[in-house]
């Protein structure tokens, strides 16, 4: 005979009922809006520079989910990218960072990729770079992505290397398809590429 299979409602109403369950996702809750608490606290010089070019924003992430462009906001960005954020707001102004007005920051933006141990930093700065890079600063991009010491992150610079129309982004590609970090990735985007010739 077989056993009745629990619902997901009938679980979490067993799980509500017992105490330890119900302490345990309070404390952690406590603790996220602890943290959130931290970070919106954190960010406040940010804010107050963003408020006075226009932007009136509860949190940079605000940027990250805008459409469009915010030119203004830019140098503002590059300016407090490299201060001693937490993790989070570090992210979020390296991921706002990711529109084309930011490639004036390149140099920055490079050299604290390259700096970064922090991985969800490291993502936000290679999302940026990424998404600013363009064939006059392919041969910097295809550095980076060659450079195992940079890590996971770099999977996010292939799709630079995808949309450029440089022979040596192309080969490139294929020679990551031998890096075991980007191997899945690389291969997407050359399949990508060979079907869009068709």
């Amino acid at each position: 005979m077989s056993q009745r299979k629990v619902t997901a409602a009938e679980l979490m109403a067993k799980l509500n009922a017992e105490p330890e369950f119900v302490a345990a996702r309070q404390k952690a809750e406590a603790e996220r809006q602890q943290r959130e608490a931290e970070w919106r606290a954190a960010e406040t010089p940010l804010l107050e520079d963003l408020r006075e070019a226009g932007h009136d924003l509860h949190s940079v992430w605000d940027l990250v989910n805008t459409p469009g462009s915010y030119p203004a906001a830019v140098p503002i960005l590059l300016n407090h990218v490299d201060r001693s954020y937490p993790a989070a707001v570090r992210e979020g102004i390296a991921r706002a960072l990711a529109v084309p007005d930011a490639k004036i920051g390149w140099d920055l933006l490079v050299r604290l990729y390259r700096e970064e141990q922090e991985p969800r930093v490291k993502d936000g700065l290679a999302a940026a770079i990424s998404a600013i890079a363009d064939d006059a600063l392919i041969h910097d991009l295809i550095s980076l992505a060659r450079d195992r010491q940079q890590g996971p992150s770099r999977v996010l610079l292939l799709s630079a290397l995808g949309r450029s129309t440089d022979a040596q982004a192309r080969a490139s590609l294929m020679d990551l398809q031998h890096d075991d970090e980007l191997k899945k990735e690389a291969e997407l985007i050359l399949r990508k590429l060979e079907r869009a010739k068709r």
